[in-house]
């Protein structure tokens, strides 16, 4: 047993990613997960929003590293580099499902600091994310990414569930032996199941239960070292999941019209004239003339491209798109409710949001909305179907690195219909409610309601006593 005398706080934060506040909920209720209801009983259960978009690997930024990842240089699972700046890029372009996994952290903004960065000793489990972590990344050495892609590419889900089970044990060597102040732990199955078999399913509620395991796991060594006093446990998800049962060739239609295609994983496609990058499967970047260096503005590409954006419009699996009319303005289309703005003003803690609509409410907002602040933007689209629809598209479509048209599909739609090794009966990435909103239980009392995932940074510093002064894009939710 520790003789330590001084209680010092250390936090586990574990992603159940892709695990649906609802199933969630549900399951807790039945008591099928005793180690997270006793969280909640000593603190709560949130639903909050997440980034757009909402899929694995950009959605980590928020709770490692406080901002939206497009803010951070992470505009998607696949995007497209105009600036020819990494690398290491077949065709100029990143794909996270695949080996591009090893370039995440080089790509993210080095002058934004990861929470490893800034608590330690630290140590990541399984996480997309993991600069910074002092005591290392269980997952991601070559043996584990060999086990890890033989089982994704062949479609074995529950082949990839025992892969991560073996790397869960790893964590745990590690995690008793050095004690980390800040340590994070990804249990990524209930998603890979979920898009399989359906993110309400039993297979998916059994991979559920790894979570509650590895909590349980965390206290029993906690317990027996005799640091339990002062170990504090998180648990947040990355995305939400909905049925999906039509998958748009969006690929095949933008070839058909007569471009030249660039798209994974068919890269090698000469005088590209536009660049398809869809993850998730239900949201994608349309990169437009893509031999240009920086990115426009859509006015400047409406002679050429408007006929385009117009029939993407009226196609069954478009739910939204939206255009960056320059640095602070976005322009948002509905095949049947319309067009907006939404204008961005300030920058930082001080950014403001207006929504006007042109022709219609496209994001359901019920009218004009002036002069918003973070908490207003959040709580304007809480009854809509988009959730936290000002922030997220203001902060992702104008960004250096996102397409000049983003699409977020319809429900039951996603935009791929080739290519994957599972068939998706359930899908993420749309800026559609059922995808962005996300479980966060928190084992102690808030002083706020916790609103997007972003927060979930400035307030584990506060939580560890750490200070910082640096300008995140959430705000504690324990000041």
């Amino acid at each position: 047993m520790s003789d330590d005398t001084t209680v010092t706080t250390r936090l586990l934060l574990v992603v159940a990613d892709g695990v649906r506040p609802d199933v969630l909920t549900e399951e807790l209720d039945r008591g099928n997960l005793p180690a997270m209801a006793r969280l909640r009983e000593r603190g709560g259960l949130h639903t909050i929003s997440t980034s757009f978009p909402s899929v694995t690997g950009p959605a980590y930024a928020p709770f490692v590293m406080g901002r939206h990842p497009a803010s951070v240089g992470m505009p998607g699972l696949r995007w497209f580099d105009r600036a020819r700046s990494l690398p290491w890029s077949y065709a100029q372009a990143r794909s996270y499902s695949g080996i591009d996994i090893w370039h995440v952290d080089g790509d993210l903004d080095p002058r934004s600091p990861t929470l490893y960065d800034l608590v330690q000793p630290s140590l990541a489990g399984l996480m997309m994310i993991a600069r910074g972590a002092t005591h290392g990344r269980v997952g991601r050495g070559i043996g584990w990414s060999l086990r890890a892609g033989w089982a994704h590419f062949r479609g074995d889900a529950r082949a990839w569930r025992h892969v991560e089970q073996a790397a869960v044990r790893e964590f745990f060597r590690r995690f008793t032996r050095t004690r980390p102040i800040l340590s994070m732990l990804g249990i990524l199955s209930p998603d890979k199941l979920s898009h399989a078999f359906g993110s309400d399913s039993a297979v998916v509620r059994t991979a559920i239960g790894d979570v509650d395991a590895a909590i349980a796991r965390a206290q029993a060594v906690a317990t027996a070292d005799g640091w339990a006093e002062g170990l504090r446990i998180w648990v947040v998800g990355d995305h939400g999941h909905a049925p999906v049962s039509e998958h748009d060739d969006l690929h095949g239609w933008l070839s058909g019209r007569g471009h030249q295609v660039l798209a994974h994983p068919k890269l090698g496609t000469r005088g590209a004239d536009v660049a398809l990058m869809v993850g998730g499967n239900a949201m994608g970047h349309v990169y437009l003339e893509p031999a240009r260096r920086s990115r426009a503005w859509w006015p400047s590409l409406t002679t050429r491209w408007q006929s385009t954006l117009e029939a993407m419009l009226q196609r069954p699996s478009t739910g939204l798109l939206a255009v960056a009319m320059g640095a602070d303005t976005v322009r948002v289309f509905h095949q049947r409710d319309g067009v907006a703005d939404i204008v961005r003003s300030h920058a930082g803690h001080d950014a403001r949001w207006s929504y006007a609509p042109i022709d219609g409410d496209p994001l359901q907002l019920g009218g004009s909305l002036p002069d918003l602040d973070a908490n207003d933007a959040w709580l304007a689209g809480a009854a809509s179907p988009y959730a936290d629809a000002l922030v997220q598209l203001s902060t992702l479509v104008p960004s250096p690195r996102a397409g000049d048209i983003v699409v977020s599909a319809a429900h039951g739609w996603d935009l791929r219909s080739r290519y994957e090794p599972t068939p998706h009966v359930s899908t993420h990435g749309a800026l559609l409610r059922e995808q962005m909103l996300v479980p966060l239980i928190l084992d102690g009392p808030v002083t706020r309601l916790p609103q997007r995932t972003t927060d979930v940074v400035p307030s584990a510093l506060d939580l560890l006593g750490v200070t910082s002064d640096i300008p995140f894009d959430g705000r504690s939710f324990l000041r």
